[in-house]
């Protein structure tokens, strides 16, 4: 059963199932959802009693509900967390389950062991609704997702500076959002310069426009913005290791393009790019670059488009030598051969030409 459905079905006055749970590692949608829930029970004319899953005691879950029943038709337990004594749950649901009148909503931000025997009674004989953790490639679909919801066109750029920001942290991305809101007001379309001004410029951002300054042999814009990174309080031997990380999915990015004609063509546009990856692409090659982290296209579509972009100004052979810079660089960090913002700078500079 969907939420909605469910919703629908209380919101007619059908009062069945008797027990939901709503779980998960996303805790902006377990939360809404409990706050859906509740809100229609609520409108209904529920009494709602609230207990923490922590301190869990099933007699005085009796107590409250003697002296509700009095005056309440019907009666909504929320249960805030799960209790570390799992066997309490299973005497909880019996009493739930023996009041006609009576509701069971559990909440617990977090995973849930499955094979709990509370869990299959719950799973067979209510509702269940979970949330998972989100992933770093679909946030900005996801941000832009909660975007129209409050009225917002927020362009894809846009949505992936964001993203950098605030990770996959969805309540810290619509918190971000709200403000955005009322920034621009009464404008709705969202711009480059207002999720800068807003939320900042993320170290992800910056370091895109490094190795684009890179990529352009553009020195005076490559070391400007690597001066911001290091006033954010990024240590010259982290930016390092960011940069190699970079280039190595520049690598990646130069190998596919060179290999297939069609996904070259294909990204002539985010648009064209877009469509070939939904298409898909053999298993093969998406696991050929390795774990979710390192490989270029475990990323969101729009952060791929922007590295074969940027690939595509570069011969595989002068890739090779930025990750042997990179690589030198941090080697005389690490020994101490030098001061490190001095070896940092020097190695940014002979990547990125002389030109200005």
């Amino acid at each position: 059963m969907t939420l909605d459905r469910f919703l629908k079905q209380w919101e007619g006055g059908t009062w069945d199932p008797s027990v939901a749970l709503v779980y998960g590692e996303e805790d902006l949608g377990v939360d809404e959802a409990t706050a859906g829930i509740l809100g229609v029970l609520e409108k209904g004319g529920a009494n709602r009693i609230r207990l923490e899953g922590k301190k869990l005691d099933p007699s005085a879950l009796a107590d409250e509900l003697a002296q509700m029943s009095l005056f309440a038709e019907r009666r909504v337990v929320l249960l805030d967390g799960l209790p570390d004594d799992h066997s309490a749950m299973d005497g909880l649901i019996e009493t739930v389950e023996g009041e006609r009148d009576l509701f069971l909503l559990i909440r617990h931000r977090g995973s849930v062991d499955r094979r709990r025997r509370w869990f299959k009674r719950v799973s067979s004989g209510g509702a269940v609704f979970s949330f998972e953790a989100v992933k770093d490639r679909e946030m900005p679909d996801r941000i832009r997702e909660r975007a129209r919801i409050l009225g917002l066109e927020l362009p894809v750029a846009e949505a992936q500076a964001l993203a950098s920001r605030v990770g996959t942290d969805l309540v810290t991305a619509r918190n971000e959002l709200e403000k955005l809101k009322l920034f621009i007001s009464p404008r709705t379309a969202v711009r480059a310069a207002d999720v800068e001004a807003v939320v900042g410029r993320s170290r992800d951002t910056i370091l895109y426009e490094i190795t684009e300054g890179i990529s352009r042999r553009n020195r005076a814009r490559a070391l400007s913005d690597l001066k911001d990174l290091i006033r954010q309080g990024v240590s010259a031997g982290a930016v390092l290791t960011l940069l190699g990380r970079e280039v190595r999915f520049l690598l990646q990015a130069k190998i596919l393009l060179d290999e297939d004609p069609s996904l070259a063509a294909a990204a002539r546009n985010y648009n064209g790019l877009q469509r070939r990856l939904r298409e898909g692409l053999p298993a093969e090659t998406r696991k050929r670059f390795g774990s979710d982290r390192e490989n270029l296209l475990a990323k969101h579509p729009y952060v791929i488009f922007l590295r074969f972009g940027q690939a595509g100004r570069f011969r595989k052979e002068e890739l090779l030598g930025l990750l042997r810079t990179f690589s030198r660089a941090d080697r005389k960090v690490k020994s101490g051969a030098g001061a490190a913002e001095t070896i940092l700078f020097t190695a940014v500079a002979a990547a990125s030409g002389g030109g200005s």
